[in-house]
């Protein structure tokens, strides 16, 4: 919501140097900066600040990104505070978005007005009517006490059909409570009645404190158990995290932060003292609530019910916070117990011991597996192996990566490169053996382009290209010309790509950073920056990186023309094998060309 030019003219009046030195000790390095990274631990400086480019990048765990990206991290908040404390620094005003909605930004208003009232109505019932009785028992039998209700704001909604809307109407008209998903049209939409009724409130928070949804829990058998509001245009579940707004400070000071599934799960850890827990509103954990916990710490804690259901939740958020480059362990609890139930029968010292003996994804998943497929049978082994794999292959950390291919291959007794290939076939990587004809083309190092550049962090020929572009206007106008967004495998340089060739105006590294939401592409541009500088020839090894990819792109041609020959050859189609192979001949010559070139 805070406009390019006004991110851009903060950026211009603050100096990353003086902004980083305040949390690391930079020393001077030719015109650079260099510190120990304070993300990773280690010896020898890998972290460095370009003043010019005002960006940072480690060369040894691959962080990085401009004053935003560096504060959002280091200090775990999120962009649009650090966005404000920045300008205030230095005196910029963050103008109000004149191109909202006037009538959908009102909507959103009168939603938080209406459940700000039903928050506290329904509060009001559980502490001081008669009616919030059966509640009040209920929450100290589950051994909750004053404070914590007090904290977590729960209520109680009467066994009445339209007490809260005959409550708020005069407040907020019926439509809006409807819109909130408070209430809910009659038969023949004759008047609305209430959604809550007869059940312990739980109100749901955003990142601000704004009470934007419910849930609700009945407190006898009566079912469903549990309700919840619907999506409004507050609300979307997928996007938000029980308890969050509680739990931030405790995350920040941890740096880790507990999954769970309940709401009365996250209630009874905060009250016993372990505060960094939130819970997933009921529903399968999503990537936007993955990038909402790495807002505040990349350790996660996974803490799921024991049962089927429970250990498949659990997979698919390793799986999420795996891609979202985060760390995760999971905890188990004794059989039968939840969080909750644990901490009151076992007491937390019990908790913390289960906590601390969490263990990591790798160990997790083969230890299910090992249950599920027999590891003494060379099938067994084959299977075990294959779905380890796709765990892998959502793995961004290639040290944690390296380690765990040479563990999975001691502990099945296969061959480590068998593993590493299997890897690269399920991240969608291709067979590129060239044809008799041709010769494969030489390394980057071998063809122009220094060695350092093909090394560090993964880096390809690609995010040498795209930080080329990025120094330099005349050689993104030649990749224009020669390339496109699709000629890119990488999704996150593809998508930086295609901005840069879509957008007209020419900015700075540190203004593209902008541009992107997400830490990766700031990474990724930090990453492409800092080393395309170090290109003594920076024409030549732009012009060998072209080549590299365009021989790339014809590969990928040729590989698809051979399938389908076989195909036209398996469907007897003369004629297209005919033309097929015409193709295939052209695309030879084609690749010849373009390898003679490598060559000079």
């Amino acid at each position: 919501m805070i406009p390019e030019g006004t991110l851009n003219q903060i950026q211009e009046r603050v100096d990353i140097v003086e902004i980083i030195s305040s949390h690391v000790q930079l020393r001077r390095a030719g015109k650079n900066f260099k510190a120990n990274c304070p993300f990773h631990m280690e010896k020898t400086p890998s972290f460095h600040v370009n003043p010019d480019k005002q960006i940072f990048h480690c060369f040894g765990c691959g962080v990085g990104g401009n004053v935003f990206t560096f504060l959002m991290k280091i200090e775990k908040k999120d962009f649009r505070e650090v966005a404000e404390a920045l300008a205030d620094r230095a005196g910029v005003e963050i103008p109000k978005d004149r191109t909202v909605d006037e009538a959908a930004e009102a909507r959103r208003n009168e939603a938080l007005k209406a459940n700000r009232l039903a928050a506290d109505f329904y509060q009001n019932i559980l502490w001081k009517e008669a009616a919030g009785a059966p509640a009040r028992s209920y929450l100290k039998a589950r051994g909750l006490t004053d404070e914590t209700v007090r904290e977590f704001q729960l209520g109680f909604a009467p066994d009445a059909w339209e007490s809260l809307t005959t409550a708020l109407k005069k407040s907020v008209p019926e439509p809006a409570l409807e819109r909130a998903g408070l209430s809910m049209p009659g038969k023949e939409n004759k008047g609305h009645y209430d959604r809550f009724r007869k059940r312990i409130i739980f109100p749901i928070l955003d990142a601000k404190g704004a009470c934007i949804a419910f849930g609700g829990r009945v407190v006898d058998d009566t079912q469903p158990k549990y309700l919840n509001s619907p999506e409004t245009e507050l609300y979307t579940k997928g996007r938000q995290l029980y308890g969050l707004f509680q739990a931030r400070t405790a995350i920040r000071t941890d740096d880790a932060v507990i999954m769970v599934e309940g709401y009365m799960d996250v209630i009874g850890c905060h009250q016993a003292g372990v505060k960094n827990t939130v819970a997933s509103l009921g529903t399968a954990l999503t990537s936007e609530q993955a990038r909402l916990v790495r807002r505040h710490t990349s350790n996660v804690y996974i803490l799921y019910d024991a049962d089927v259901a429970g250990e498949n939740a659990t997979l698919r958020g390793l799986e999420i916070f795996l891609e979202e480059g985060m760390e995760v362990r999971i905890v188990r609890l004794a059989e039968g117990h939840d969080p909750d139930s644990f901490i009151l029968k076992f007491g937390i010292e019990m908790f913390r011991k289960a906590l601390s003996e969490a263990k990591s994804l790798f160990d997790y998943k083969l230890a299910l597996l090992k249950q599920k497929f027999d590891p003494k049978s060379v099938e067994g082994r084959v299977k075990i192996a294959n779905e380890m794999v796709g765990l892998f292959s959502k793995v961004k950390n290639e040290i944690l990566l390296s380690a765990w291919t040479l563990d999975l291959a001691r502990q099945l007794g296969i061959s480590e490169a068998a593993v590493k290939a299997e890897i690269e076939k399920s991240k969608g990587g291709r067979d590129r053996r060239p044809a008799a004809a041709m010769p494969a083309p030489r390394p980057l190092a071998d063809i122009g382009t220094p060695a350092r550049l093909t090394g560090g962090a993964g880096l390809t020929a690609e995010k040498i290209l795209l930080g080329l572009m990025l120094e330099e206007s005349s050689l993104l106008a030649r990749g224009k010309e020669r390339l496109s967004g699709k000629d890119f495998q990488d999704p996150v340089v593809r998508r930086i790509v295609e901005k840069m060739f879509t957008t007209e105006a020419i900015q700075s590294v540190s203004g593209w950073m902008n541009t992107f939401e997400d830490a990766e592409a700031a990474e990724t541009l930090a990453m492409a920056a800092s080393e395309a500088e170090k290109a003594p020839e920076k024409k030549k090894a732009f012009e060998d990186c072209l080549l590299w990819m365009e021989r790339s792109r014809l590969e990928a041609t040729r590989d698809d023309l051979r399938t389908q020959i076989v195909e036209a050859h398996r469907l007897g189609d003369q004629s297209r094998i005919h033309q097929l192979l015409q193709d295939f001949t052209e695309l030879n010559k084609g690749m010849k060309k373009t390898h003679e070139k490598i060559k000079k």
